[in-house]
């Protein structure tokens, strides 16, 4: 025994000595990625993509055509953003699960606008530009290759190329026989699944789906395979809930798993041996999150997590037993372990046995239709006084399908206690929109964003002014990219209520931002004319009279500072008077010690103008 631990010593020091010399040979690539068996690693280098085998330390090149437009194995800045997610790192290739090929994205950006980012250091200063597609112009074109690892001629998949479209996360299948690739049309309503086989990329479609809105297509796991190799779930907000469908691997549809007006959040395992799956879900409680479980065949649904609090899940390797560390806005984690039928088997943490102070409480109200619950976050400020109003400090994202209040545990960080001490109601909000109400609630924003938002947020303020003492004169809203929007629209379109706001990184204007994810919500300029107008910051910028801060980081390649600029013109032109607070160097949110001077510039706002104090202690 000691002999084979000793071999087996040796063998790991041996691999991760390799794997720190490959990693070092292949240094100046992008996105190194080890091929399951550990055989290859695959990477891309001036958007060509490469494997390296690891063996004999021999570099083999995939594709020979990258280029400034052209880009192999990996993503345009769009499409990472608002596809694959920034974790992708522009990543756009994929392993098959017997590491003898990969699938990646080619991806041509000719034609797609350029937009030049200007900052200030050095000298003669700093440009840089980049591909970036907005509303109406030309977006990139995608094409899905498969190829060897040891090289060869490339298989394409055969997916026609006429229409402008988008391609989502592939999915090899588990035998590695062939991939799945999403495809999803430019106005995204129309979605499919596409099986393409590896030996000459014909093409048989499993899936399809419409949607009058939108269908979002990103990061988020879709499809899930079953073990056995005889079917796979797919998640889709269809029925206006996202839910749960079970189908087999043909793509024919055996049954829903589940359904109701609830949203599913999570698969978080399947035991196919017991035909069940064991999913997370807001559906007993808003802003809290469950653990449920149901057999594949859509019955005997049954709830394993319980009470009023916001569930995080895991299940042992045996699937015998659950871990959920649960908590709400005034009950501090603890940490059980249950079976997985739901019987209690032991704590392993309890919060309770540290000081812990809850300042906030969470509450919902009727939005002004009666028809949907909006959530808010509440910290009072202690000993308030009966006949005394207060500032009011409000935190929002808003945006589809972005859910920013729960009902879990968030310990008071400095900021927070002192604001509250000082005499701030402090509420964070969210809309009908945002996730909470499932898809139905989002699809009223269809061509129309900010309105149902500063709608639902102005029937919560008033509500905060009619029970909870909130000072109608001191409305001060703040957030950053969407919530920076937000609040410049509030304190434009919706300057009757909001009456002060610190927004960051705004969108001013739709027309501004990226296509794919403004597309997404409100078409384009082109067949929405009047949704771009409506929405549009910069067109309600005379209505402005309260107080607000706009800040923007000079260098943000998200959301452009010509947002900012362009409202700026427009109160310029307008005689408003406004502050503005530009971060050179800065990207989409701010780092180090600009992060630090945000800080305090944002709480010498509100202390001058809310709270009418100087600032206290460390919030300088």
């Amino acid at each position: 025994m000691k002999k084979l631990s000793y071999l087996l010593l040796c063998l790991v020091v041996s691999v991760t000595s390799l794997f720190a010399q490959t990693a070092e040979i292949i240094d100046n690539a992008e996105n190194p990625t080890y091929s399951p068996d550990s055989a290859y690693v695959a990477f891309t280098r001036n958007n060509d993509l490469y494997t390296f085998r690891v063996a004999d330390q021999q570099e083999i090149r995939l594709t020979f055509d990258g280029n400034d437009t052209i880009l192999n194995g990996r993503s345009s800045w769009v499409c990472m953003e608002e596809i694959f997610g920034r974790g992708s790192r522009y990543k756009a290739f994929w392993w098959s699960p017997d590491s003898r090929r990969l699938v990646f994205f080619r991806t041509d950006e000719t034609g797609v606008p350029l937009f030049t980012v200007t900052d200030s250091p050095g000298q003669n200063g700093y440009v840089e530009t980049l591909r970036y597609p907005k509303p109406g112009n030309k977006i990139p074109t995608m094409k899905a290759g498969i190829v060897n690892a040891e090289g060869g001629n490339i298989v394409w998949a055969n997916i026609d190329d006429r229409q402008e479209a988008y391609l989502g996360l592939p999915y090899w299948r588990p035998d590695s026989k062939a991939v799945w690739v999403q495809w999803i049309d430019r106005a995204q309503q129309n979605y499919k699944i596409l099986e393409t086989t590896i030996d000459n990329g014909v093409v048989k479609q499993l899936y399809a789906e419409h949607q009058d809105t939108w269908i979002s297509i990103d990061d988020e796991p879709r499809i899930r395979f079953l073990e056995s190799g005889k079917g796979f779930i797919l998640q889709s907000d269809k029925s206006g809930w996202n839910h749960l469908y079970l189908h087999d691997m043909n793509g024919k549809l055996l049954n829903p798993i589940t359904s109701g007006s609830y949203t599913v959040r999570q698969v978080v395992d399947v035991d196919e041996k017991a035909k069940t799956v064991y999913f997370t879900c807001f559906k007993d409680n808003i802003g809290c999150e469950d653990f449920y479980a149901a057999r594949l065949d859509g019955k005997k649904l049954q709830r394993l997590s319980f009470g009023n609090f916001s569930h995080k899940v895991t299940i042992s390797d045996d699937r015998k037993y659950f871990t959920t560390t649960y908590s709400n806005a005034v009950t501090p984690p603890k940490r059980d372990k249950y079976t997985i039928k739901g019987k209690f088997v032991s704590r392993e943490y309890d919060a309770d046995t540290v000081p812990v102070t809850s300042l906030a409480e969470f509450i919902t109200i009727k939005s002004a239709d009666g028809k949907f619950d909006l959530p808010m976050r509440i910290i009072r400020p202690p000993h308030m006084e009966k006949d005394k109003v207060y500032p009011l400090k409000i935190d929002v994202y808003g945006g589809p399908g972005n859910l920013i209040v729960r009902n879990d545990w968030i310990a008071p960080n400095h900021d927070t206690r002192q604001y509250a001490q000082d005499g701030l109601l402090q509420v964070t909000m969210d809309h009908r929109g945002s996730g909470h109400n499932g898809k139905v609630g989002q699809n009223d924003m269809y061509r129309n964003l900010g309105y149902w938002e500063i709608k639902d947020y102005t029937h919560c303020v008033q509500w905060l002014v009619d029970n909870l003492q909130a000072d109608s004169t001191k409305v001060m809203i703040t957030g950053f990219s969407y919530g920076g929007y937000i609040t410049s629209y509030a304190l434009t379109y919706g300057a009757d209520v909001f009456t002060h706001g610190i927004a960051g990184g705004s969108v001013t204007d739709w027309g501004l931002y990226d296509a794919i994810y403004t597309e997404r919500y409100m078409g384009t300029p082109q067949n929405n004319p009047e949704g771009y107008k409506n929405s549009s910051v910069i067109n309600h910028a005379d209505r402005l009279k309260g107080q607000l801060l706009l800040t923007h980081g000079l260098r943000d390649e998200n959301v452009h500072a010509q947002n900012t600029f362009r409202l700026v013109a427009a109160f310029q032109d307008l005689g408003k008077k406004f502050e503005l607070m530009i971060y050179p160097e800065s990207r989409h949110g701010y780092r180090g010690k600009k992060a630090e001077f945000s800080r305090g510039e944002n709480a010498g706002f509100i202390y001058n103008y809310l709270l009418e104090k100087p600032v206290s202690g460390e919030m300088r």
